[in-house]
């Protein structure tokens, strides 16, 4: 008797292996779409997260610019420094000072280098973002400054003034290092680089002794100057936003003081600013910083960033496409990130104490 061999003939197989390939492309598309889809959801939330995160550390220090305990820049102000690291190292000439990018790129690149040519700001760029411990400021993206209490820090009362010595009820809120701290009465201001001492004391290096007088009851309160700007991290590619606190050393001044620099918000490749300026407290006009020619008539700063999430957060773009903040174009590069902008609009509460 013959024996039959049972099988699958050499068609049957590549059928089979035509319609295995068929599943599997099909699985690969709806995988690779699926992941596409996560990625853009994921980048979408830390972007909407980022602009939380500015709105957040931006609008407390804009809000307190220019307060001093119980009054305001705006009511003049006194500072009593020796000598100072630069012009704008605690400036108290007013609460807003601004940088406006007049140099732009060709487009926005991630791990360019910083630019560090003051003249590519108006005004020209102050030298404290110049050192290597700065290490410049993104081209194309202004910078903000502001002064006034600290975020977070609230007043305490002065028992007495002069000899030198500034007694308050409680110094616990103020840190046991060389600051900067304002002493008002409500009517006058004056700004005082001071060391804390035993029982409450805060001795200042200058001043007058008692004149002008504070009566007992006027208010102490730190004083912070604050940086709002984006760089390229040493140790990354990807722009972020920086702030900076302007920090005496231990054991120095105002004359060698430097700012203390964080990353505060990876993907921010932009920003620029306008600043409000307007007559008792009511905005006429916004303009950069090039043209503003009163810093103490500031009453209002907007500022629009241009915000990106990861790597392959959307599909590539195949040609170069440009973003507008304000009146800024900023081309960005062919690549598959996802881009955003966001906007933000901030009244300086204390410009019509």
């Amino acid at each position: 008797m013959k024996s039959r061999t049972s099988g699958f003939g050499l068609i049957e197989l590549m059928i089979g292996m035509g319609l295995g390939l068929l599943v599997l492309a099909g699985v690969l598309v709806i995988f690779l779409a699926q992941r596409q889809a996560y990625q853009n959801a994921t980048s979408q939330a830390l972007i909407q997260d980022a602009d939380n995160a500015l709105s957040a550390i931006i609008t407390p220090v804009v809000r307190g610019a220019g307060f001093m305990g119980c009054s305001t820049i705006g009511n003049g102000v006194v500072t009593y420094v020796a000598a100072r690291n630069t012009p704008l190292t605690f400036d108290t000439s007013s609460a807003v000072k601004g940088f406006e990018a007049s140099s732009m790129p060709a487009k926005i690149v991630d791990g360019a280098a910083n630019d560090t040519t003051a003249s590519d700001w108006t005004p020209s760029l102050d030298a404290s973002f110049l050192t290597a411990s700065v290490g410049g400021v993104e081209q194309g993206s202004d910078v903000l400054v502001l002064i006034g209490a600290a975020p977070g820090d609230s007043p305490v009362g002065m028992i007495s003034f002069g000899a030198g010595l500034i007694k308050v009820n409680d110094s616990s809120g103020i840190t046991n290092t060389r600051q900067m701290i304002a002493l008002s009465d409500c009517g006058k201001s004056s700004i005082f680089e001071i060391n804390p001492a035993a029982s409450n004391n805060l001795a200042y290096t200058m001043g007058p002794n008692g004149t002008p007088a504070y009566p007992s009851g006027s208010q102490v309160i730190p004083i912070q100057q604050t940086a709002f700007f984006v760089a390229k991290p040493k140790n990354s590619g990807q722009s972020a936003l920086f702030r900076g606190v302007m920090t005496i050393p231990s054991g120095g001044s105002a004359a060698n003081a430097t700012w203390a620099i964080s990353e505060i918000l990876p993907g921010v490749v932009n920003m620029q600013v306008l600043y409000g300026i307007g007559v008792n407290g009511q905005t006429t006009q916004y303009v950069d910083a090039s043209a503003v020619t009163n810093w103490s008539a500031v009453t209002t700063i907007k500022l629009g960033f241009l915000l990106e999430g990861n790597s392959a957060s959307t599909t590539a773009s195949t040609n170069l496409t440009s973003f507008t903040i304000f009146n800024t174009a900023l081309k960005v590069p062919v690549d598959s990130r996802l881009r955003h902008t966001y906007y933000m609009t901030v009244n300086l509460r204390n410009s019509t104490l």
